[in-house]
């Protein structure tokens, strides 16, 4: 079972890195074309409407995901299908619901809690995705349930191959309409992309159906699901409200204390849209991994705690964090060590560099939170993540209140990395309490540690002496020969070993050694 889990987190991982590849393509002609007021505009509007998606969806995927992997492992289909069902009805009547009021309120929101009013056409536009969007968890929670990744990997695939294609479409196509239609154009795209997922989602379980809908003659009295569903489901969605709550303040914060540091209101859009569409962009890339790690964990983790095996349990949680650490640490090494010819080479706006130096910092908290936050969900401990959440990001919130008035941008970053420092740790307390779970200092510690002084010394001596070649060949060059040596140093070590790479889909099936 080890390797069906890691195998459906590497499917998960392939479908995420070529979502991050388009997604990172998109940002870059949208800044070129559009420019980072445009992007700035839409980053407002986004968070509002993910944390819209949170209270909506109510928790009810991630807690459908649990019920369904651990009536699984019992061999429980009827109530698999049952809780199925009753989570697709609620979902979608939440779904409707939800845009009917906000369209109702749509004129008092944009021009009360926006620091800039052009956000409107934009908010209009993503409204329509909501009930798609709450649709579609049902399917993809259930799917994650059973450990079939590849539905959900091939939905969002295509989901993101739409949203890109057709947002930047829109959006040149309205630009000469004003930034605020061409950032309605790139909602537009979104809105047709989860239209696409739903559609496939749909289609991959009329397909699925005859091999799971098994046992008719089951039954399962309603308050067998309800109970259980909103026991789990509360928590998870008063946790992802609280993180949408605070993203959506951070959207609302962070531009009118710009203003304060002595931004106009224009400028503090535009450095808004640098942050979010630029310097974030590249500080959630290895979220590649920890996305796909985090949703892998919930299913696995419930399994193994239906059948008592806390063995299987701690040493999912070891591989899932050693990981996590692994990857991110170069990530944000790089990021921290070359973010100007990034953000210059990349996206032709050096400028985005101040927020990403400073973002590196925390970068690697940004991602233990990711999979921490999965490993609780799969034991159910919701109401931990909800408790750690609303700490975390009341401190977030707190630096980028303080702090961006007077440091700028790189005040807001160092409020975010606070924040999330608080809310990774406070996971990992709790892992190390309710879990036999131990950190293992030679893993965690050393071995990173002296991989990155390897990744630091190499990227640092080849960026600094090829300046005799052009700035995008040195930058790979450096890159290349960081990541080389840190990976060598901890294949010498022993910290990962060659049979690691196994859990990959087309290099064997090993991945539970």
């Amino acid at each position: 079972m080890g390797a069906s889990i890691w195998q459906g987190a590497a499917v998960l991982m392939l479908a995420s890195l070529l979502n991050r590849g388009f997604s990172f393509a998109y940002r870059i002609l949208v800044i070129r074309f559009v420019g980072a007021e445009g992007m700035g505009l839409y980053e407002m509007v986004f968070p509002f409407y993910s944390m819209v998606l949170m209270i909506a969806t109510a928790g009810v995927p991630v807690a459908l995901a649990k019920l369904v992997a651990e009536r699984v492992a019992l061999q429980a289909w009827g109530k698999v299908r049952s809780v199925f069902r009753l989570s697709l009805y609620f979902l979608s009547a939440s779904g409707l619901l939800t845009a009917l009021i906000l369209y109702s309120i749509t004129s008092l929101l944009t021009s009360t809690f926006f620091a800039d009013g052009r956000v409107f056409q934009t908010f209009m536009v993503m409204l329509t995705a909501i009930p798609v969007v709450c649709i579609c968890s049902a399917f993809r929670g259930y799917f994650q349930g059973l450990q079939l990744m590849q539905p959900v990997a091939l939905a969002q695939v295509c989901e993101q191959i739409v949203r890109v294609g057709a947002g930047l479409f829109f959006s040149i196509h309205f630009l000469p309409y004003g930034v605020a239609m061409s950032a309605a154009g790139l909602a537009m795209g979104m809105v047709l992309g989860e239209v696409v997922g739903l559609v496939i989602s749909i289609v991959i379980f009329i397909q699925a159906r005859p091999y799971f809908d098994i046992a008719p003659y089951q039954k399962s009295p309603l308050k067998d699901d309800i109970i259980p569903l909103a026991r789990l489901s509360l928590p998870v969605m008063l946790a992802r409200a609280a993180g949408g709550i605070m993203l959506t303040l951070e959207a609302m914060l962070i531009p009118r204390q710009l203003q304060r540091w002595g931004a106009g209101v224009a400028e503090a859009t535009s450095i808004y849209g640098q942050y979010a569409g630029i310097a974030l962009t590249l500080i959630y890339l290895p979220m590649v991994i920890t996305v796909a790690v985090g949703i892998a964990m919930v299913p696995a983790i419930a399994e193994a705690q239906a059948v008592r095996d806390y063995e299987l349990l701690a040493k999912r949680c070891r591989q899932a964090l050693k990981l996590t650490v692994l990857s991110g640490l170069p990530f944000a090494l790089f990021f921290y060590l070359l973010a100007t010819p990034l953000c210059d080479l990349i996206f032709s706006t050096p400028a985005a560099a101040t927020a990403l130096r400073v973002l590196a910092w925390g970068s690697v908290f940004i991602y233990l939170e990711q999979t921490t936050v999965g490993i609780l969900n799969g034991l159910g401990a919701m109401s931990t993540i909800l408790k750690n959440t609303i700490i975390g990001g009341f401190v977030d919130i707190l630096g980028i209140y303080f702090l961006t008035p007077i440091l700028g941008i790189g005040g807001a970053a160092l409020g975010v990395n606070f924040g999330t420092a608080t809310t990774a740790v406070l996971n990992l307390l709790a892992l190390i309490r309710v879990t036999p779970f131990r950190l293992d200092f030679r893993s965690f510690v050393y071995g990173p540690v002296v991989a990155s002084c390897g990744l630091v010394l190499v990227t640092s001596m080849v960026w600094g002496k090829l300046t005799y070649i052009s700035p995008a060949w040195r930058l790979i060059q450096a890159i290349g020969g960081g990541g080389t040596a840190y990976l060598l140093i901890l294949l010498s070590l022993g910290i990962i070993k060659t049979h690691h790479f196994c859990f990959l889909p087309w290099m064997g099936h090993k991945a539970g050694k």
